[in-house]
């Protein structure tokens, strides 16, 4: 079955369409990657910086804690002690005595003060602040 057609308006048909479809295609092309480009630098330095975050609070997070932690009860195992040593040889009692006082409740750098409960309260921050981070940049990995 032939069907009868003009050679020279079914090539400028075709010929018009791929033309059109190239124009629309380089348009395409050169307003789309700029944008998303920039969008994905922008979601890969958020993706850094939240995982840079998450790293150093879960580094400082359990230290800041078992600091705390410590910090709260030696001064009270010294306490115990010295009720233990109370019967013993007076100089033994002095010298606990002293190692009592020497333990401070509080330290203040640079107008900062630190106590062992602002440590402990810290480390569980920390640990938020890494559940948050962590929660984010599965999202962001999500999206790039």
């Amino acid at each position: 079955m032939n069907i009868p057609t003009e050679p020279g308006r079914a090539n400028d048909r075709l010929h018009s369409s791929s033309v059109e479809h190239s124009m629309s295609n380089t348009s395409f092309k050169r307003n789309t990657p700029f944008p998303k480009m920039i969008l994905t630098i922008i979601w890969a330095v958020f993706h850094f910086v939240f995982y840079f975050l998450q790293q150093v609070a879960e580094i400082f997070a359990p230290i800041l804690l078992i600091m705390g932690i410590i910090w709260k009860i030696i001064p009270n195992l010294v306490q115990t002690a010295t009720h233990m040593v109370d019967s013993a040889d007076p100089q033994i009692r002095d010298m606990v005595g002293r190692g009592t006082e020497l333990i401070p409740t509080s330290l203040t750098v640079a107008g900062h003060t630190i106590s062992a409960s602002s440590l402990i309260f810290d480390g569980f921050l920390l640990l938020a602040l890494t559940a948050l981070c962590a929660t984010i940049t599965a999202f962001l990995g999500r999206r790039i």
